[in-house]
């Protein structure tokens, strides 16, 4: 409960508040952000990792089983298939007359080779972390207190996608679609790598385009 609650709250306090100029940012404001995101992911994962461990499980309990070779290739066809469904969703929601998502946060992709360095730390902490988190101890923990995967997927989605209400309704909609993609992922693979692995090459992907775009 306190992960549901703090989640949307700490999500909050690490974004900054005029989402409008968030091109205007400085280098050292965009590096500030970065390394608190990440700060802040790593402090929900030991909470989740000290709750798990307090019920007498492990971390492969969270679904850090042995890594498998063929991880970051259906990876990699998640997220191509996964972004595909979703930019067809968005296009849908556009024509029916709802708002686009925010874009905004484009404008938080690092511009040289220190952000980009600190770019890489904090995507590979929202991989591990934010799986770890939403796929792992609340995907897990909702199925233990509802008895149905259902209703625990749709949980850990919603809360997913409030934590980043910040790219705009339409935005948080979308991104809790994906976790419900990253959900049944896991439970396909009965692992969290594929999705550990997918959440990277997303992050990773949007600096790489930016750069080879100019920005």
């Amino acid at each position: 409960m306190t992960i549901l609650i703090g989640w949307p709250y700490l999500a909050t306090m690490t974004t900054p508040e005029d989402m409008a100029n968030l091109a205007d940012l400085t280098r050292s404001e965009r590096l500030l952000v970065y390394l608190n995101t990440a700060a802040v992911l790593w402090g929900v994962f030991l909470l989740a990792w000290t709750a798990q461990r307090a019920g007498g499980d492990s971390l492969s309990g969270l679904g850090f089983t042995q890594p498998g070779i063929a991880d970051p290739f259906i990876a990699l066809v998640f997220l191509l298939a996964s972004n595909l469904i979703l930019s067809g969703l968005a296009e849908i929601g556009i024509g029916l007359g709802l708002p686009a998502p925010d874009d905004s946060v484009q404008a938080m992709l690092p511009r040289d080779n220190t952000e980009r360095s600190a770019w890489v730390i904090l995507s590979i902490s929202a991989g591990i972390c934010e799986e770890s988190i939403f796929r792992g101890f609340l995907l897990l923990k909702g199925h233990s207190w509802l008895h149905r995967w259902t209703p625990a997927i749709v949980l850990s989605s919603l809360a997913f996608g409030v934590g980043h209400t910040y790219q705009g309704a339409s935005g948080a909609a979308l991104i809790g679609i994906y976790g419900v993609m990253f959900c049944l992922l896991r439970l396909w693979r009965g692992s969290l790598w594929p999705g550990v692995w997918a959440h990277i090459w997303q992050d990773l992907g949007a600096m790489g385009i930016a750069k080879w775009m100019g920005q």
